[in-house]
C-alpha cells in the first residue's frame, strides 16, 4: 500500500512555488504544468497528493470553510455572535444574515479552482505517462473525486460557474478567462466524474485524508439527493443515492458507540470517519474555523481556562440562546448523550457569568491559546445513515426511514425504537430534528434544510429576501474575480 500520508506531508516542500493566472486565481505548478515535466509515474502520483494539499488549503481558511458555506447561513435560529461579548466582524454578519456582497471574503472561489486545476492536470497526464494499472487507477480515481467534490460545492454555492476541464498552462488558453457555464452542465460533469471515481474505487486505498470507495459513495449519495430535491432530477437520482448508500452499508456498526469519540484529537481517522481534513502539530498543519467558538482568557476565571473552557483570542461565533435551549431540552427530556459534546456551558466566567461554546472540536488544550490540531470532518458514517432516512422519506417508505433514524437515536438516547410513528409529517420532523442534534458546528445542516425545503421555517428572513432575490440561497461571486475577467457576470439577484 502506498504511504499516502508521507507523500502528503512533504508536498509543501516538494512542490515548486505557485503563480497566479486569470480570474480564477488558479495556482499554477510551474514545473509540473509543463507537459515535458510529466514523464514518470512519480510525477503523476505526487501531483495527485497535491490535489488534496490544495483542497485542505481552501477549507482551512478563516472565512472559506464548511462552516461558512454549509451552516452559518442557517442564521439567528442557530448562530450568532458571542452571548457575552456580542461581537462579529462584517463578513460574519453578512453571511449570518444572508446580506453578502461581492466584497465579502467568504465569496472567494479561488481555492476550489486551484484544486480543480490540479485535478485537471492529473487527469490529463495520467493517460500520457507509463504507469501501472493500480497507480493510474489511483491517480484518476482521486482526481475525478476531487474535481467532482469541488464542483459540487461550487454549483451549490453559485449555480452557474466556470467549467474548466483542462489544466491552465498558459495565459493564452481560453480557459484562463472563462464564462459561467450553465449549472446543468456543471452538474452533469459532476455525475460523470463520480462515475469515473466509482470505476476506479478499487485502487483508491483506505487513507481517510484522501478519497476512499466509501467517500466516493458518500458524494454520490449526496449528489443524488441534491439533484432529486433541488434540480428536478427525477427518480433516477434517488436510485443513484440508493445504490451508493447500499454500497456503503447502513448499520449501527458504522457508528462509534460514544458520540464524543468521533471528534477526539486522540482518535483521528476513527472508524466512523469517512473523509477528513488533516491537522497535525508535528507536521505544522493546524487551523480551522473552530477557534472562533473559543473564549478569550480574560473572560474566563483562571481555574477554568482550558479546563473546560477553550481559550482563544475572541469568541466570534456562538450558538443562539434559542438553539442552546433546544440542545438542553433534548438532554433533559431524552438524556441526549450528544449534548455535552456539542455544548459547553457553565458559570465559568471571570465574573462568574455563564459561558457557552460549541464543544465538539477541541484542539490541544495543554496550550493557551488552544492549538487547532483537531481534524475537521468532511464526511462521517452518521451522515450516510441520515441520508438513508432522507432517501426513504422521499420514496414514501416511512417505516424504513424510521429504521435509519433509530440507528442515530439509539446511540443518542440509549433506547431502541425511539421514533415510532411512521407518517409523513412525523418522519420529516424527526429527520430535521436529528440533523440539528447530530451535526451542529460541522458545516452540514444548511444542505439538508434546503433539500427538505425546511430552510424557510428556520430562517424566515430568507423567504422575505427571496421576493427581491430569487437566488437568495446562492452566493455572489467576488469582485476580485470579476475585476480579473470581464466575462464574468454577477449572480442574478446579487448585483
Amino acid at each position: 500500500m502506498k504511504d499516502i500520508l508521507k507523500y502528503f506531508l512533504v508536498l509543501a516542500s516538494a512542490l515548486p512555488l505557485p503563480s497566479c493566472n486569470g480570474d480564477l486565481d488558479i495556482m499554477q505548478d510551474n514545473k509540473l504544468s509543463a507537459s515535458n515535466m510529466w514523464t514518470t509515474s512519480t510525477d503523476v502520483i505526487q501531483s495527485t497528493y497535491g490535489i488534496y494539499e490544495r483542497m485542505r488549503s481552501n477549507f482551512i481558511q478563516s472565512y472559506v470553510n464548511v462552516f461558512y458555506w454549509g451552516e452559518a447561513r442557517v442564521g439567528d435560529y442557530m448562530w450568532g455572535p458571542s452571548l457575552e461579548s456580542r461581537v462579529q466582524d462584517n463578513n460574519m454578519i453578512t453571511v449570518r444574515t444572508s446580506t453578502m456582497n461581492s466584497s465579502t471574503a467568504s465569496t472567494s472561489w479561488s481555492g476550489l479552482y486551484t484544486t480543480i486545476d490540479q485535478a485537471n492536470a492529473v487527469l490529463k497526464y495520467a493517460d500520457k505517462v507509463n504507469m501501472t494499472e493500480s497507480d493510474k487507477g489511483f491517480a484518476v480515481g482521486q482526481a475525478a473525486f476531487a474535481r467532482a467534490y469541488c464542483y459540487f460545492w461550487a454549483a451549490r454555492l453559485w449555480g452557474d460557474v466556470p467549467l474548466n476541464l483542462v489544466p491552465i498552462e498558459s495565459v493564452n488558453q481560453p480557459e484562463t478567462y472563462p464564462v459561467r457555464a450553465p449549472k446543468a452542465d456543471v452538474y452533469a460533469r459532476i455525475g460523470k466524474d463520480i462515475e469515473t471515481a466509482v470505476a476506479n474505487s478499487a485502487y483508491l486505498g483506505t487513507d481517510k485524508y484522501f478519497a476512499t470507495a466509501d467517500a466516493v459513495n458518500m458524494l454520490k449519495a449526496e449528489y443524488g439527493l441534491w439533484m432529486y430535491t433541488t434540480q428536478n432530477g427525477g427518480d433516477s437520482f434517488l436510485d443513484l443515492a440508493d445504490e451508493a448508500l447500499s454500497a456503503i452499508g447502513i448499520s449501527s456498526g458504522k457508528l462509534l458507540p460514544k458520540y464524543s469519540d468521533v471528534f477526539s484529537r486522540d482518535n483521528k481517522r476513527n472508524t466512523e470517519v469517512v473523509f477528513a481534513l488533516m491537522n497535525s502539530q508535528q507536521e505544522k498543519l493546524t487551523g480551522g474555523y473552530y477557534s472562533y467558538f473559543y473564549h478569550p482568557s480574560n473572560l474566563i476565571a483562571s481555574q477554568y481556562r482550558n479546563n473546560p473552557v477553550p481559550v482563544s483570542s475572541t469568541q466570534w461565533w456562538s450558538y443562539s440562546r434559542e438553539f442552546i435551549d433546544v440542545l438542553n431540552k433534548s438532554k433533559a427530556r431524552h438524556n441526549d448523550s450528544r449534548v455535552t459534546c456539542n455544548l459547553g456551558e457553565g458559570a465559568y466566567g471571570a465574573s462568574e457569568q455563564t459561558l457557552t461554546w460549541p464543544n465538539k472540536f477541541l484542539g490541544d488544550m495543554s496550550k493557551q491559546p488552544v492549538v487547532e490540531d483537531c481534524d475537521l470532518l468532511y464526511y462521517r458514517y452518521a451522515y450516510a445513515v441520515m441520508m438513508d432516512a432522507e432517501l426513504k422519506y422521499y420514496k414514501k417508505d416511512y417505516t424504513g426511514a424510521l429504521a435509519s433514524l433509530n440507528i442515530i437515536a439509539k446511540r443518542a438516547y440509549g433506547v431502541e425504537d425511539f421514533y415510532k410513528t411512521a407518517t409523513r409529517d412525523t418522519v420529516l420532523e424527526a429527520i430535521v430534528n436529528e440533523y440539528f442534534l447530530e451535526f451542529p458546528a460541522e458545516g452540514v445542516i444548511w444542505w439538508p434544510l434546503i433539500r427538505l425545503d425546511k430552510i424557510w421555517d428556520y430562517n424566515p428572513e430568507l423567504l422575505t429576501k427571496k421576493q427581491k432575490n430569487p437566488n437568495i440561497l446562492l452566493w455572489p461571486i467576488s469582485q476580485s474575480a470579476r475585476n480579473k475577467n470581464y466575462k464574468l457576470t454577477q449572480t442574478e439577484g446579487w448585483d
